[in-house]
């Protein structure tokens, strides 16, 4: 039982130490002048979705996309200033087939999401990047067939 809270307190002077550092990389970055607007969207599909092979997802329905670094026609997100983001994305895949879906960042894979066939199983990942200035954020398809996205109302 000791031996549970001496780990235990450790972890949490971890925890403490990273959250410490996330605070304090936002207040390096702002006391280096890197200051921008508001910058957030929420994007979706609205109805069951094809996906090409390799493609990139086209949301079809913006929640909001405030200033506009969201751009629906490419399905890419353009950081318009050096910062932290915070990268979200969530998948159902169509029970008729599974989907493997990249986070893609300038051409390069950060993660992806699966979801098998079947079933109605539900995958995301949550990503906190610091972006450069015209970096590209984009989800997109990874297999060689077209994935068929899942929308229950």
């Amino acid at each position: 039982m000791v031996a549970f809270l001496v780990i235990f307190a450790l972890m949490l002077n971890l925890t403490d130490c990273l959250y410490i550092h996330t605070v304090q990389t936002f207040q390096d970055l702002r006391q280096q002048g890197q200051k921008g607007p508001a910058i957030a969207f929420t994007a979706l599909v609205s109805k069951n979705t094809d996906v090409g092979s390799k493609a990139v997802v086209k949301y079809d329905r913006i929640l909001s996309n405030v200033g506009g670094a969201y751009h629906p026609s490419t399905g890419t997100f353009t950081a318009p200033f050096k910062g932290v983001y915070s990268i979200s994305c969530s998948l159902m895949s169509d029970p008729s087939n599974s989907v493997h879906l990249q986070i893609t960042k300038n051409g390069s894979k950060l993660s992806i999401l699966y979801s098998a066939s079947s079933t109605h199983p539900h995958a995301g990942q949550t990503l906190q990047l610091l972006l450069n200035k015209g970096d590209k954020i984009w989800i997109q398809n990874v297999n060689s067939v077209v994935a068929k996205l899942h929308d229950h109302g």
